[in-house]
């Protein structure tokens, strides 16, 4: 596989071609290691491709709001077809290696985990061959370059504005379905994973914008707030914004309001986690038939060891931390504030 290298937009202010091209060329760089490789499902798995597809997801995610709407979710899919398959196979990878080391955990479990994991591997392998990813002359991502240089590109005044109209846009979405009970944790593999999905696409835009969105440091955050403002939370690499390489002023959300995000995205990730952990652990003893029906909560009790909650606990634990966090802290209100206050002031 050849990798045609990436030419910046000769026209600066197409700013959201810039942003596109840089994080396809990180991708394209691990497809290339991957296709060079006995093993490129495994060798794309072990690399840092899932944040690029993020990135990639996420950039789609906001354009297809602004211009050439079908076009950007066609892209969208493209990139989220991989990224969940990655998930997939993380997903069996974590618990396996977790598993492995626990004491007297049932090798014909880890049997089972260690195929789910190989058929991912698999699957992985398929659709970067026969999807195009590997393609040499007429690949997924050529087609992708294809239509993202002939995008009805706006000036960077003008997608400053839309962009921040669009994550408000999804803020408040986010708002309205928590309230109205769509986002809820009733379902802890999905409600939970939903919804820690969607606070987490925020984080991400901040990221893959490209310097666009950046943080003020406010010295006196609001009391319900100093929770959140943990010193792993404001020395996590993450909430380090690229530095702005155009000439607009930023999007500017205040560095309380962004570690809050962050804080909750990470205990939201902990307690999924240990819901996921009972999941897999439940469908390994169902698919093995380890232990009668009857007895399959218990034996799954005293397998998840690292687990401090039951699935009744971390539903209730998750419903107090959202509503401190949506309702009493007002976290996603002052994002929202935030953005609005930076669309609104003249570059």
């Amino acid at each position: 596989m050849k990798i045609n290298k990436i030419m910046k937009s000769k026209n600066n202010s197409f700013d959201g071609l810039n942003r596109f091209n840089l994080q396809i060329e990180i991708f394209e760089n691990l497809l290339q290691k991957a296709a060079e490789s006995k093993e490129p499902a495994v060798v794309l798995f072990q690399s840092n491709a899932r944040q690029a597809l993020f990135c990639l997801e996420a950039l789609a995610r906001i354009y297809k709001g602004i211009h050439n709407k079908k076009r950007f979710e066609r892209m969208r899919l493209m990139f989220k077809s991989l990224e969940d398959q990655l998930g997939k196979i993380d997903y069996y990878y974590a618990y396996i290696n977790e598993f492995s080391a626990q004491k007297n955990f049932p090798d014909i479990l880890l049997n089972n985990l260690n195929q789910h994991y190989k058929h991912e591997l698999l699957i992985l392998e398929s659709m970067l061959l026969n999807d195009g990813w590997l393609n040499e002359n007429n690949s997924i991502l050529a087609i992708i370059k294809e239509e993202l240089e002939t995008a009805d590109w706006l000036n960077s005044k003008k997608e400053k504005t839309e962009i921040g109209k669009s994550i408000i846009g999804q803020i408040e979405e986010i708002e309205d379905k928590y309230d109205a009970g769509i986002l809820n944790f009733n379902d802890l593999e999905h409600g939970l994973h939903e919804f820690r999905r969607q606070l987490r696409w925020i984080s991400i835009y901040a990221q893959a914008l490209n310097g666009l969105v950046q943080l003020k440091i406010i010295e006196n955050s609001h009391a319900k707030m100093d929770i959140y403002l943990t010193k792993e939370v404001i020395l996590n690499p993450y909430n380090k914004m690229p530095p702005l390489l155009i000439k607009i002023n930023p999007i500017i959300i205040q560095s309380a309001n962004f570690y809050s995000l962050s804080w909750l995205i990470t205990e939201s990730g902990n307690l999924k986690d240990e819901g996921l952990r009972i999941i897999c652990i439940e469908n390994a003893i169902k698919e093995t038939a380890l232990v009668f029906e009857k007895d399959l909560k218990k034996k799954t009790k005293q397998l998840a060891i690292n687990n401090h909650r039951s699935p009744r606990q971390i539903k209730e634990e998750m419903e107090i931390l959202a509503d401190n966090f949506i309702h009493e802290a007002k976290v996603l209100h002052r994002i929202k504030r935030d953005i609005k206050r930076s669309i609104s002031e003249m570059d």
